[in-house]
């Protein structure tokens, strides 16, 4: 999705069980993703089980849905998960 006013891009994510949609980036900071997602080239969903294997060896609290991996390839990448009140991100590289 792309902020009309500036043109930074970003992610809608539709929370399903109060049907409600978060912008992610475009001009909403989150982690170490800036509030512009421009840079990322790939991106990638998991159920909450796979989501806590692609962590790897870094620990996350109990997962309440889907996880959204976030990339450059061969460079940065970073989870993102609701915690039960806000999304999260968690740097996975560079």
């Amino acid at each position: 999705m792309k902020q009309r006013s500036t043109g930074r891009l970003g992610i809608p994510i539709i929370h399903g069980l109060v049907n409600k949609v978060t912008i992610l980036g475009a001009e909403t900071a989150i982690g170490n993703g800036d509030d512009d997602f421009e840079w990322m080239d790939n991106w990638q969903i998991y159920t909450k089980d796979a989501g806590a294997k692609a962590a790897g060896a870094q620990s996350l609290p109990h997962l309440r849905g889907d996880v959204l991996l976030v990339s450059k390839s061969e460079a940065a990448s970073a989870l993102i998960y609701w915690n039960g009140k806000r999304y999260v991100w968690l740097q996975q590289g560079d």
